[in-house]
């Protein structure tokens, strides 16, 4: 049970490490909207299939069943952070309805996760032993990731309620952050 909890610990790093700031960021453009409405259930769903995403890519890659171009992964890993942000930006200025909003959003993090995973399966790979199974490492991973990803959000909705009690404030603060967002994606794309 040891190596799962290297392995917890590695995931819970992953979120935590400036390096892997892309997972954060992402994180936060798709739970930005939450902060506005109290869906906690529901975002503790989008989080949770994220990782299942996640998870997935990284037992494919880490096991050998997916090749991938690292360059590319790094390209839409960012891409990602500024379709979310968009995609929040529409929703929250046009006034959706959510309901609308909950039919795709699922699928569309359950992918987000797919490419997020698979920007993480090499440093995964280099840590796995030749003779090592891969089942242990990915789930102890991603129960670290999960933690993190949950902490993370319950952090963030707590400073939401706390210096924005206002809604329309809170809307638009939201928005400005969203915002930040689109234009640090943008520069980390063009920049790298």
């Amino acid at each position: 049970m040891t190596d799962f909890y290297f392995y917890c610990l590695e995931g819970i790093r992953h979120i935590l490490d400036p390096q892997g700031l892309d997972h954060l960021l992402f994180i936060i453009s798709f739970c930005l909207p939450y902060g506005l409405r109290g869906r906690k259930k529901e975002l503790v769903g989008l989080i949770t299939a994220f990782t299942v995403g996640h998870s997935i890519s990284l037992i494919l890659a880490a096991g050998g069943w997916v090749s991938v171009d690292t360059e590319t992964v790094e390209l839409l890993i960012p891409l990602s952070i500024l379709l979310s942000c968009g995609g929040n930006f529409i929703f929250l200025t046009k006034r959706t309805d959510p309901g609308q909003r909950r039919q795709f959003i699922y699928p569309i993090l359950l992918a987000f996760g797919l490419l997020h995973g698979l920007g993480f399966s090499n440093y995964l790979r280099a840590m796995l032993f030749s003779d090592e199974s891969i089942v242990l490492p990915v789930l102890g991973f991603n129960v670290g990731i999960e933690a993190a990803q949950l902490v993370v959000v319950g952090m963030l909705l707590l400073l939401f309620k706390i210096f924005l009690p206002a809604s329309d404030l809170r809307r638009r603060q939201v928005l400005g952050s969203l915002n930040g967002l689109l234009v640090f994606g943008v520069l980390w794309v063009v920049f790298g």
